[in-house]
């Protein structure tokens, strides 16, 4: 789905736009694989499939993931993401089903290649991503590995905490919220040390920035897509408070259109 699609869509209904950002590597595809393969077995924790706008690209970017056996992992699950147009994002779409009270929520996606993530980082080429205005959350995808090597996990850190950077100088404000999303969780906890040194870079731009661990497939002890549906269920609801529309401490001459009177 391109950008005029998917605003289109958001004219006609109350839309969730997740932007999702992450070097090569990172998870985003295979992220997104696995919420919609669980999704279609019924093994979402909370919420039912309702719908897709575009089915037939999440079943061409999840053939891979259906043709593999225990004892025979491939190397890869997901393909690389590879844009029609280098310069413009595309999107899938979910209509989610709620079960504890039947709300139906609809999310855009994009499926982005981690070269732009790297071009963000490295030259500050942030053309491509004028859509994170229209974002109501962000996803920053890390891979859960890097961090789990005491040789790369420095390094790792460095590489998170650039592209909070970066995003602070792109992000409208105030900004989308901010979700930390480490893939892997199979092979081990995410390090406490590295999120912090995270989050402390964004709050210097106010950013608080979450942190929602996942497997996206496992080949160990932990289930396969664990930490996916408590991932949706954190972007689609939050506790942030809703600002007060006219603060009663705000000067009378500030607020131009309570002083407005009609004039017979």
């Amino acid at each position: 789905m391109g950008l005029e699609e998917a605003t289109s869509l958001m004219t006609r209904r109350h839309t969730t736009m997740v932007g999702i950002l992450g070097l090569p590597d990172s998870g985003k595809t295979a992220c997104l694989v696995s919420a919609y393969l669980l999704l279609a077995k019924g093994g979402f924790a909370g919420y039912d499939f309702a719908d897709s706008a575009t089915l037939m690209a999440f079943e061409q970017i999840s053939r891979g993931s259906r043709h593999w056996t225990e004892g025979d992992e491939p190397g890869q699950l997901t393909t690389h993401t590879e844009m029609a147009d280098d310069r413009q994002a595309g999107f899938l779409h979910l209509r989610l089903r709620r079960q504890k009270d039947d709300r139906f929520f609809d999310m855009l996606v994009p499926d982005l290649p981690g070269e732009w993530s790297k071009a963000l980082i490295d030259k500050a080429d942030s053309d491509r991503f004028a859509f994170l205005g229209s974002a109501s959350v962000i996803w920053l995808m890390v891979d859960g590995r890097a961090f789990a090597n005491p040789k790369t996990k420095g390094y790792a850190t460095y590489r998170a905490e650039m592209l909070v950077e970066r995003l602070s100088v792109i992000l409208p404000t105030p900004g989308p919220r901010v979700i930390l999303v480490p893939s892997w969780r199979d092979i081990g906890e995410f390090p406490a040390d590295a999120y912090e040194s995270i989050c402390e870079v964004g709050r210097g731009h106010g950013m608080e920035i979450a942190l929602a661990p996942i497997a996206s497939f496992s080949f160990g002890d932990v289930e396969p897509g664990s930490g996916i549906a408590p991932l949706i269920d954190m972007t689609l609801n939050h506790g942030r408070a809703v600002p007060e529309f006219w603060p009663d401490n705000q000067s009378p001459s500030a607020r131009t259109l309570g002083c407005f009177r009609s004039v017979a």
